[in-house]
């Protein structure tokens, strides 16, 4: 996965307005159910070497095991079923519709069809380690800080011959959030697709939130990330590197910094 960090003005308007309408929320009334990381006072650890090195690779069904936050695709599903935990079914809908809102927007400027995930995560959470190989495509994640105070981690799978690369703090790629909206971008594979299975979780030591498009089409996967960007872009993207985070990011290190650091 590659994060890009330009996002054009039109598309994070709606972004903006679907953030604002969500931390208009009262949350604690949505979530419900905790997750068990969090119950235990580990939340950290469901992206934690030590968790991944528990994962039965062949047995995964693709799903994360555990996650601390609510995801607004559920909301649907809610109403349909009139299971809305004395949640009220008006403010309900309202919330739905707003969802559907966001998704029509997105869809008519760049084409998206399929949205995976709407997740809210409040302080301290987290969705735990997954590769969605039950899924798999093209994916345009859009995330939310407002300092930056979270991350996403991914286990780089080149050369993986289709288990989890070992040892795993040599393919481990951090990916720090950075305050405000940010994109990353990349390919999730199928269990056949040996070096593109990607193993990856998040965190979020503050409030988060993360939309997760799904896309079947290479060529209008890329021409919809240099939509999103405002600008043509050069394929393949480069793996993420610290030097790219924006300057005002909380984990910006300049390259003689890192240079120095690695030396």
């Amino acid at each position: 996965m590659t994060p890009v960090y330009e996002i054009q003005s039109e598309i994070l308007k709606l972004l903006n307005e679907w953030k604002d309408f969500v931390w208009g929320l009262d949350m604690d009334q949505l979530m419900k159910r905790k997750g068990k990381f969090f119950r235990e006072n580990r939340s950290k650890y469901a992206t934690s070497v030590e968790c991944l090195s528990t994962m039965e690779h062949d047995t995964h069904d693709g799903f994360p095991p555990d996650s601390h936050g609510y995801d607004f695709n559920q909301i649907a599903t809610w109403v349909k079923h009139d299971d809305l935990n004395d949640y009220s079914s008006e403010h309900a809908k309202v919330i739905q519709e707003k969802s559907q809102w966001l998704d029509k927007e997105l869809g008519a400027i760049l084409g998206i069809r399929f949205c995976a995930l709407k997740m809210w995560y409040p302080k301290d959470g987290y969705i735990a380690w997954h590769n969605n190989w039950n899924v798999p495509g093209y994916n345009v994640l859009f995330t939310y800080t407002e300092t930056g105070n979270g991350y996403w981690r991914h286990i780089n799978p080149a050369g993986s011959k289709g288990k989890i690369n070992k040892p795993f703090d040599k393919h481990l790629v951090h990916i720090p959030d950075v305050p405000g909206w940010h994109m990353k971008t990349g390919y999730y594979g199928k269990k056949e697709e040996e070096e593109k299975i990607m193993w990856h979780s998040a965190y979020g030591g503050e409030p988060r939130m993360t939309l997760g498009y799904v896309v079947y089409n290479e060529e209008l996967w890329k021409n919809m990330v240099e939509d999103i960007a405002g600008k043509e872009l050069v394929w393949p993207l480069a793996p993420f590197d610290p030097s790219m985070l924006p300057k005002d990011s909380p984990s910006y290190m300049p390259e003689d910094s890192i240079d120095a650091h690695d030396g």
